[in-house]
């Protein structure tokens, strides 16, 4: 008698076996991720990497990483939201699915949109800052005014200067040793009235009571993303910010900036503006400072 084979009982467990509507689900999942979508978008508008990387500034390696769902290889969650919104945007898709997707692969904590350690918060002014420096010019005066009269007024009656200060002040003349010649009247010169210079306003937008610090200045009226690497490219400075934050950035020069939604940022370089027009594109800004 002929025996049948051994495996001819799992021949059925073959993984060719399956059914063809899983392998099409699969397909069909594939074709459904963030990645994907931008792709296919691209695709369909007859643009290639080159002409994406040529009006939105982004690095070919950015965009390839985007479109094959290779989250890891891009530098924080906060940063990768922005590129897929952004880039949704420049391909006129709703950016809101995608970034749904985007929730579990790419989940935003909160050490994510922290500034980096060697930032820091604004700091507040002492109150040496806060206090204009004429008024305690004027303080000083007056305190140094009335520690004198004080001194003047202690002095014994018969001294030559205790005379002259009560005339001055209106007060009693001291009585006159006898058989001594009165003194001669002397001239009392008012003192001019002070003259003191008003400050000019603050310029639009420049924070009154705080000296401009030296360095890398952002401030953001309304909520944006930023990157900033040094001359190192170390990344100096990451994440998302909401509207009134402002932040002094610490690093070595030349400074490379990748800013989203460029018209609710400032940047100043110590005290000079940077105008982010001439390198904004679709409302990304990307430049270098020195």
């Amino acid at each position: 008698m002929t025996e049948a084979p051994v495996n001819a009982g799992f021949a059925a467990e073959s993984p060719d076996a399956l059914p063809a509507e899983t392998g099409e689900a699969v397909a069909a999942a594939e074709q459904a991720t963030p990645g994907a979508i931008l792709r296919r978008a691209r695709q369909a508008r007859g643009l290639s990497i080159a002409d994406v990387v040529h009006v939105i500034r982004f690095s070919a390696h950015q965009i390839e990483a985007l479109e094959r769902d290779d989250y890891a290889s891009l530098p924080g969650a906060t940063s990768v939201r922005g590129l897929v919104r952004n880039y949704a945007r420049f391909l006129k898709l709703d950016a809101a699915p995608l970034l749904t997707q985007l929730d579990p692969a790419v989940p935003v904590t909160e050490a994510e949109v922290r500034p980096p350690v060697n930032m820091g918060g604004a700091e507040q002014p002492t109150i040496g800052e806060r206090v204009p420096s004429r008024i305690v010019a004027v303080a000083v005066a007056i305190l140094l005014l009335a520690l004198g009269a004080y001194w003047l007024a202690t002095l014994p009656a018969d001294n030559g200067l205790a005379g002259l200060w009560r005339g001055v002040a209106g007060g009693p003349a001291a009585p006159a040793p006898a058989g001594a010649a009165a003194p001669a009247a002397v001239p009392v010169v008012q003192p001019a009235p002070a003259v003191v210079a008003e400050s000019p306003p603050p310029a639009a937008g420049e924070a009154t009571g705080v000296p401009p610090q030296p360095g890398l200045r952002v401030e953001f009226d309304d909520r944006s993303w930023i990157e900033v690497r040094d001359a190192t490219q170390k990344v100096v400075f990451v994440g998302e910010f909401p509207a009134g934050t402002l932040q002094n950035i610490e690093g070595k020069a030349p400074f490379q900036l990748w800013i989203g939604r460029a018209s609710a940022v400032r940047v100043f370089m110590g005290e000079r503006s940077i105008d982010l027009k001439p390198h904004t594109r679709e409302d990304i800004a990307r430049l270098s400072l020195e």
